[in-house]
């Protein structure tokens, strides 16, 4: 596996590269991307691409693995509102020198009512859960160091990927030289926190036992994103809103108002894009970078990842936070203020052992806006980078 050739076939464990496709999105960058099964369901694969500049040095700089966020693939990190690859910041990290693997969520890739109607088996999805992901995670780090012998990766993520990348840790703490969590965690002192999340933990247990592996209302998020894009001022086809509501508005609803408790709301106030309702416009938000990820949403939202979540942060299930003393590492936290709040202090407090810790807080923003923000490339890009150079 050394080298920088494309693995043409290989299998390790439960995973078997079905296919390879090389493309360079960049003059001075060469993207690779590895299409993996994990059984024999036809669902159970994912992609792990590999990013990195051909002209830049990489010697001293430790590989950087992404795990991408809930119902999102890799490719995440390469989104870019300019439509010029070296400004994702993917391709930002591969011209300053990174060895950038960026890993999919595991995701169905299912057109709508493809589980209900029985046109696929979705059963598999009772096992998509945050072990399963980390393992997924695991293979990249593995795969990380294989080609960049003597150096062990920075791992991290936004949302669930933060939640991927803890899990990760928890289980290999020696394997990483660096952890970074963007808004996303299975730890929180906070009483509000564990009380919202106790009752959403039971139901999603109970759907569990009841044979309920998936939820389909993860459809709403590109549909919404589609339509306000396409046609801000027409009127929203999608059932449960008011009367009258525009596709922008739709979009503020999923985007900018908290949901219901259980529809992936780890907090009570939990706020993705901060929005003022009067004008129906994102404050911080580029709404043409949001546009990007639109069509890269899944169908299909895995119960059982959702249920470690909840049953996490109502501290019914401790098992991917229980090793982190381990870890003696540097450790960069985003915290917004309407993400995962208190519970994102509580976590890092728990690195009790890390070789540093860096926070980065900002109370204004809401827990997507430093990433699709306007200002991207200050409130996301300069701090990660500025935490990643100072790694050894």
């Amino acid at each position: 596996m050394m080298g920088w050739l494309p693995l043409l076939a290989w299998t390790v464990g439960i995973y078997d590269v079905k296919d390879v496709t090389t493309t360079y999105p960049d003059p001075d960058v060469t993207r690779v991307e590895y299409h993996i099964s994990a059984g024999t369901n036809a669902i159970n694969r994912f992609s792990i691409t590999h990013v990195h500049s051909r002209g830049c040095e990489k010697q001293h700089k430790p590989p950087v693995v992404l795990l991408s966020p809930f119902l999102l693939p890799g490719s995440f990190y390469e989104v870019t509102e300019s439509g010029v690859y070296s400004q994702s910041a993917a391709g930002k990290l591969a011209h300053d020198g990174y060895d950038v693997w960026l890993v999919d969520q595991r995701r169905t890739a299912l057109t709508p009512g493809a589980c209900e109607q029985g046109r696929a088996d979705c059963s598999v999805m009772q096992d998509w859960d945050f072990d399963t992901l980390s393992s997924d995670g695991l293979l990249a780090v593995s795969l990380a160091r294989a080609l960049n012998p003597g150096k062990k990766p920075v791992v991290g993520g936004f949302s669930a990927g933060a939640n991927t990348a803890l899990a990760l840790v928890n289980r290999a703490p020696h394997d990483v030289s660096g952890v970074f969590l963007y808004e996303g965690t299975f730890f929180t002192e906070d009483p509000a926190i564990v009380s919202h999340n106790q009752p959403i933990c039971a139901q999603l247990n109970a759907a569990l036992d009841a044979g309920t592996f998936y939820d389909a209302s993860a459809q709403v998020y590109s549909v919404v994103l589609g339509l306000a894009a396409a046609d801000p001022n027409g009127l929203s086809p999608i059932p449960g809103f008011p009367p009258n509501t525009t596709n922008q508005l739709a979009m503020l609803y999923v985007f900018s108002a908290p949901p219901p408790p259980g529809a992936l709301s780890p907090t009570a106030g939990f706020v993705r894009c901060i929005a003022d309702f009067s004008t129906q416009q994102f404050l911080y938000t580029n709404p043409t970078r949001l546009f990007q990820v639109g069509p890269k949403f899944d169908n299909y939202a895995s119960i059982a990842a959702v249920r470690d979540l909840a049953c996490g942060l109502s501290g019914q299930d401790t098992h991917h936070v229980d090793n982190l003393r381990a870890f003696h590492g540097d450790l960069l936290v985003f915290v917004e203020g309407t993400g995962f709040g208190p519970a994102m202090f509580d976590t890092a407090d728990k690195f009790v052992h890390a070789r540093s810790v860096t926070i980065d807080h900002h109370p204004e923003l809401g827990e997507a806006d430093p990433y699709f923000g306007y200002a991207w490339q200050s409130t996301f890009y300069a701090p990660f980078k500025n935490w990643l150079d100072r790694i050894k």
